[in-house]
């Protein structure tokens, strides 16, 4: 039985200059059309398509524990519980969302894993791209955004695969086509999805396609080419460097100027006492003034 998700009848006022399709019909996705259409070398090894689970990342730890092929892809309809970065949800409506993890068994470094998670947000980004209009840009470590509003994030977690090999699940979730009232109120003025900045609905299989397609061709060349390659091109797609900015951590919030990143990307910040100071972590948050 094929069961078609509608999208409900919106009318936007206020910032949005064009209209909104009314109804969208969005056919549920299959394995077998993303392999099909999908050009890759490593990531879409083997394809899942999951309805409701409570989150991609936790489905596929017992994958790579059962030692799953590199490049294994879960993508599920709905999460229950999704999850973003600092124990944060992630809304995960049915149907009208990308939801997915992928497994990677880089032979790398641990110092280097973290920028696997630069490496999903460039590739995230370029695939936004190409159905927008509208620049995607990157916001360290794991958000990008779109009209300066979140449409996108990663989350990575390392996890030992039963050979003893590093496994690393990266978690992407991209607000493919909601509408405002999708999110939670108060999500709304920081939100944003593909449909509603470009009017028109989005399909989600072509657009899986580009995100797993970048992802293999980024992933290649980070394992050939090395970390400043790949931290020279995440620039390229970020506007935050030169911008006032606050970072936080835990309870503890640090203002400043975004100088860039260092050779394991770092966030490197100068302070409003003219320090040089690096990240490893935390919240970045844009600062108006």
């Amino acid at each position: 039985m094929i069961i078609f998700h509608f999208l409900p009848i919106i009318v936007f006022r206020g910032p949005y200059p064009f209209p909104i399709q009314r109804t969208v019909v969005l056919t549920p996705l299959s394995a077998e059309k993303i392999k099909r259409k999908l050009n890759s070398r490593r990531i879409g090894s083997k394809i899942l398509v999951l309805e409701a689970v409570d989150s991609t990342n936790e489905q596929a730890k017992p994958y790579l524990e059962q030692d799953a092929p590199e490049g294994l892809v879960l993508i599920a309809e709905s999460q229950t519980r999704g999850r973003g970065r600092r124990g944060r949800s992630w809304v995960s409506l049915p149907g009208i969302g990308v939801y997915l993890s992928v497994i990677l068994k880089p032979k790398i470094q641990p110092r280097s894993l973290p920028q696997l998670t630069l490496l999903a947000g460039l590739a995230t980004t370029l695939a936004v791209n190409d159905f927008t209009k509208k620049k995607a840009r990157l916001k360290w470590p794991n958000d990008i955004l779109l009209n300066g509003k979140k449409c996108c994030g990663i989350l990575s977690e390392t996890h030992p695969a039963r050979t003893g090999e590093t496994g690393v699940i990266v978690g992407i979730g991209v607000n493919a086509n909601h509408s405002l009232t999708d999110f939670p109120a108060e999500l709304q003025p920081t939100a944003t999805s593909l449909r509603i900045e470009t009017g028109n609905a989005i399909d989600r299989l072509s657009l899986i396609c580009a995100i797993l397609g970048y992802l293999d061709e980024q992933y290649d060349a980070f394992l050939n080419n090395g970390e400043q390659a790949l931290l020279e091109k995440w620039l390229e797609n970020s506007d935050m460097i030169g911008k006032k900015i606050t970072v936080t951590q835990g309870k503890s919030a640090t203002d400043g100027t975004a100088l860039g990143l260092d050779s394991h990307g770092r966030l490197l910040m100068c302070s409003e006492k003219g320090e040089t100071l690096t990240f490893e972590s935390g919240e970045v948050s844009l600062r108006l003034t």
